[in-house]
């Protein structure tokens, strides 16, 4: 089987790892503990695009800090896949934006509907600088967009992950629901088959079933690789009033991660297959992970080599977009 497995977790930062000891002692700063992360894994979830958009600076630093082989998969901002974020996630331009259309201000939560198209369109061309500078220094696996929960299936959806195509023409995209509705009916032809015609993955998950949850399905869509997400199976964890920690509370054993090695196996995969642990309670997703890479049969990963901080990609130019639409 001619298919290259990328095992890693959704995170490597995340406060409930840092507290688990699992990193060594003296291994304190973020650039240290990435440079130990990538010592047993190819590839890694940068979840912290989610939150909020960082400086140039830091893509750089983390590609300095692993090795030249290491993919980064970016997770989308949360604006562009129906999420709200404070006010003050924002970059600061567009905060003072906002305070001149609301008299709420910086202090409420906001959504891609409460930002002008120019703003969204500024904003979508920021992240996607961002994720450029991975682009092109060949350290990105793919961009995950995953949908709230609350995202049920409707056409306009489809309209919109269209667009998001057209913005990220080249990019491997990778797109994560997370309510049964988009498998009802006629829904479920509809969404996988703008899958296949936009090249953009399906992502698979492993997760609680609960009666609005998707089923364990693992859809081929894209020629370029094809994704898994490991979320647990914690369904009391799932119901309202847990905290995140409780909701990921999760460690799968071995007769789990098997079921998903032997259908792995048996499936024609395209070339990058992608599993991702997000069960991030302590180290349980890190220990989960290296237990998929040992049934895969795949070794341990080389010390990293340091990179060079790469120079040459502009910033770019405000207000310059690519078309009109969703973002600008």
């Amino acid at each position: 089987m001619d298919v290259d497995f990328h095992i890693g977790t959704c995170s490597w930062a995340d406060k409930s790892l840092l507290a688990s000891n699992w990193y060594p002692q003296g291994c304190r700063g973020g650039r240290d503990r990435l440079r130990y992360y990538s010592t047993f894994f190819d590839t890694v979830e940068a979840d912290s695009l989610f939150y909020a958009l960082p400086s140039p600076s830091v893509i750089y630093s983390w590609v300095a800090s692993t090795p030249p082989n290491f993919l980064f998969n970016a997770k989308a901002f949360a604006l562009f896949t129906n999420h709200a974020v404070s006010a003050e996630s924002l970059p600061s331009w567009c905060k003072s934006n906002l305070s001149e259309m609301t008299s709420q201000g910086a202090g409420r939560r906001v959504t891609l509907k409460d930002l002008d198209r120019k703003s969204r369109g500024r904003l979508f061309e920021e992240y996607k600088f961002l994720i450029s500078i991975l682009k092109s220094t060949q350290r990105l696996g793919y961009v995950l967009f995953q949908f709230s929960p609350s995202t049920r299936f409707d056409e306009r959806w489809l309209t919109y992950m269209k667009r998001l195509r057209q913005l990220l023409p080249s990019y491997p995209i990778a797109i994560e629901v997370r309510h049964i509705s988009w498998f009802d009916d006629d829904a479920k032809g509809k969404f996988l088959g703008l899958l296949e015609d936009e090249n953009m993955a399906y992502v698979a998950v492993d997760e609680p079933r609960l009666r609005w949850t998707v089923p364990m399905n693992w859809h081929l869509t894209a020629s370029w690789g094809t994704v898994v997400r490991f979320h647990g199976r914690n369904a009391d964890g799932w119901r309202k009033g847990s905290s995140i920690h409780e909701k990921y509370r999760y460690k799968y054993n071995v007769d789990e991660l098997n079921w998903w090695k032997d259908r792995a196996l048996s499936m024609q995969l395209p070339k990058k297959v992608f599993m991702m642990f997000n069960n991030c309670y302590k180290d349980y997703a890190v220990q989960n992970a290296m237990m998929m890479k040992k049934l895969l049969g795949l070794n341990k990963d080389d010390v990293p080599l340091q990179m060079s901080l790469i120079d040459g990609l502009k910033k770019p130019e405000e207000g310059k977009g690519e078309e009109k639409g969703e973002f600008n």
